[in-house]
């Protein structure tokens, strides 16, 4: 296994922290941070430089509230943007192209070119090729939360070797218990963290096929059995090596009479349609931009309909869309459209 160093002048380098502002301020140029560093970018940058290589750089205390996302409660942690969010995209610019070259083809979220309609397409064809599987499907318990911390940094010496690069790894996992949700390097190390036990089902365990998003897991079996077999063997895995619960919701089922929903979709060996709390969503989707878009983010307006968008394309769903974004839906995003192009003129 090979193991990366010489990695921290790659961090360090100015030009790559410049470009880590310019990725971690889109869609946040009317934050005041955002702003402030805009209007003083030499001097802010170079002093976040110095500060990584001093080593005097430490994560800063979060600011942490419960929200609720349209499905769950959720603890989202937050950090400043500067400097936080800036290092964590400096160093995230540096170690991804390492990590995603470690994962296995068939694991998704947060990964360049894997998002969910990537997934859809591998998923589907899989679905296809093997109609009559059975379908082990199951979810972690609380995924980030529950992830061990000494665990996640051994996860991690397993691809990069340069000790100044874990120094600043270190310091940002352990500045909280598990991985935070709402860290920029989190996305990441979720996917880190389960990285070999994916190779292992690939490898020793052999499904029919096998999809992990973020903690969503799927694995096609033969029959029922094999199934139940797999189910046994791996929950015991994930449980001892790697410290994490499995949901009680667990489920085995044939998947040509069921049908497997996944990543927003509901596959079946003739056609796949979109999940109905998604379908839900477009509707709200529209109606909270008919009723007050202006007043909203435009950014909130744009990037929401452009998602949805994407939903409707892909599942099956363009007329659904069709109905519910109607003219004056449209005008306002539209709208909005204009006002984002505004503010970057003005960043």
């Amino acid at each position: 296994m090979k193991r990366h160093g010489d990695l921290w002048d790659k961090i360090t380098d100015l030009e790559n922290i410049r470009q880590a502002h310019y990725a971690a301020r889109k869609g946040k140029s009317h934050y005041t941070e955002v702003k402030w560093v805009n209007a003083n970018e030499e001097e802010a940058l170079k002093a976040i430089q110095l500060s990584l290589i001093r080593r005097t750089f430490t994560t800063s205390p979060y600011e942490v509230e419960d929200r609720f996302d349209g499905r769950k409660m959720r603890t989202i942690h937050k950090l400043p943007y500067y400097p936080d969010r800036i290092v964590q995209h400096a160093l995230v610019q540096v170690c991804e192209p390492i990590w995603k070259a470690s994962f296995i083809r068939d694991t998704f979220q947060s990964i360049t070119g894997r998002g969910t309609h990537d997934a859809r397409k591998r998923v589907k064809m899989a679905v296809r090729n093997h109609p009559d599987a059975y379908i082990l499907k199951f979810d972690i318990q609380k995924y980030y939360p529950s992830v061990d911390n000494d665990v996640m940094k051994e996860k991690v010496r397993r691809k990069i070797k340069c000790q100044k690069t874990l120094w600043l790894l270190d310091d940002i996992i352990d500045s909280c218990k598990g991985l935070p949700i709402g860290n920029y390097t989190s996305q990441y190390l979720g996917n880190v963290y389960l990285s070999d036990f994916d190779w292992y089902v690939k490898q020793a365990i052999k499904p029919l096929a096998y999809f992990r998003y973020c903690d969503d897991l799927v694995i096609f079996a033969r029959d029922a059995n094999q199934a139940h077999d797999i189910r046994r063997e791996i929950f015991a895995i994930l449980e001892r090596r790697y410290r994490v619960g499995i949901k009680k919701d667990w489920q085995v089922f044939p998947l040509a009479s069921r049908g497997l929903d996944f990543v927003g979709f509901v596959f079946r060996p003739s056609h796949l349609r979109l999940r109905k709390n998604i379908a839900k969503g477009v509707r709200e989707k529209a109606k909270a931009i008919r009723k007050s878009g202006l007043t909203m983010s435009p950014y909130k307006v744009v990037n929401g309909a452009g998602s949805y968008w994407g939903w409707c394309k892909y599942g099956g769903a363009k007329a659904l869309w069709a109905k519910v974004m109607t003219a004056p839906v449209l005008a306002t995003i539209g709208q909005c459209k204009l006002r984002i192009r505004e503010l970057q003129q003005c960043a």
